[in-house]
């Protein structure tokens, strides 16, 4: 055979299997749920034109309760336990834009400013003129810190748990800790990891967004144990519903090398806030509550109340939930 000839089939060869991994990608060995654009029978709060993923749990005449979700980027199926306090508030979940089942958008919509209107408009749309609650967790507890801090006549009680940077000096802090993460992975870890990658080739597609949106969605899944849970603790599986890959790489991804990068301080004004706060954070988790009692407990003054839930980490809603829905309301019931 030639060297043209051997060329030529060595060339076919690499098109034909290129093709059919295309091929296999819009047949879609695997799915990832379509958003509120593609998928009509979800639930949706529409505000200027935007379709936000919602869901709905109690009487609307109690107190309005809003569940803020981490990521950036997640999703707010990991929190819905807290629908267990609809009994006496009304409790709302979202899906923050670009991310869960709310609409992609383009990157240049992602900053913190972008997220602190939009939770504004859900708070307006769904308190009704009423102040609400605010319950946070993680990058949903930076939010909800933020709001906080920039309408304090909007908000009557805040949840925060453990939010992982709230100004530079934490935001240095928080960014060297993932570092570490990464660097310690296992070779257990690398080979989830790249049988993830491997998988997310043969996703179906449809809004372009799929494939990187599987991968996120499949690496929150594997928080498992240390440095974010404690030893032998596992998120239980379809914790995480679909992630949104663009917000967390056009947010996170930029402060990797240059944690200069988040010139927030998102306490700032928070002083302004007369309602009380409470932090709440857990034994194992590497931004629980050591971390949180040394970059952040300060930041808040005396309106905040810090407790420790022992015998679990940073998703303590989803591992402990009959504890951690105690702790809250209690909190909230207290006058």
């Amino acid at each position: 055979m030639s060297k043209g000839s051997r060329f030529k089939k060595i060339f076919y060869t690499i098109a034909a299997v290129l093709l059919l991994i295309i091929l296999l990608s819009y047949i879609g060995l695997f799915s990832i749920p379509e958003t509120t654009q593609f998928n009509q029978t979800l639930p949706r709060t529409t505000i200027d034109g935007y379709s936000f993923h919602t869901e709905n749990y109690g009487d609307p005449e109690n107190p309005p309760l809003v569940v803020i979700h981490g990521g950036p980027g997640g999703d707010f199926p990991y929190l819905l336990n807290v629908k267990a306090l609809s009994d006496e508030y009304n409790v709302l979940f979202y899906d923050q834009r670009g991310s869960g089942l709310s609409p992609r958008v383009d990157a240049s919509n992602f900053t913190v400013d972008s997220f602190v209107e939009d939770l504004d408009k859900i708070v307006d749309y769904h308190g009704h003129g009423k102040k609400v609650i605010l319950v946070g967790h993680s990058w949903g507890a930076m939010l909800a810190t933020a709001y906080v801090s920039r309408y304090p006549q909007k908000v009557s009680k805040a949840v925060l748990m453990e939010p992982g940077m709230l100004n530079q000096n934490s935001a240095a802090a928080f960014l060297d800790k993932i570092k570490q993460t990464q660097s310690n992975l296992g070779l257990g870890q690398v080979f989830k990891a790249s049988l993830i990658f491997t998988k997310s080739i043969f996703v179906k597609r449809k809004d372009a967004h799929e494939m990187k949106d599987y991968i996120l969605t499949s690496m929150m899944g594997m928080g498992n144990g240390p440095p974010y849970q404690c030893p032998g603790e596992s998120l239980p599986k379809g914790s995480f519903v679909r992630g949104g890959y663009a917000v967390f790489d056009s947010m996170i991804m930029p402060l990797m090398d240059h944690p200069e990068k988040f010139d927030y301080d998102l306490t700032k004004g928070i002083n302004s806030f007369k309602g009380r706060i409470l932090l709440l954070s857990s034994e194992c988790s590497f931004i629980g509550y050591d971390y949180q009692k040394e970059y952040h407990q300060q930041l808040f003054g005396p309106n905040v109340i810090h407790t420790m839930m022992k015998q679990t980490g940073h998703n303590m809603i989803t591992l402990k939930p009959k504890e951690s829905i105690q702790i809250i309301r209690d909190f909230l019931n207290a006058r």
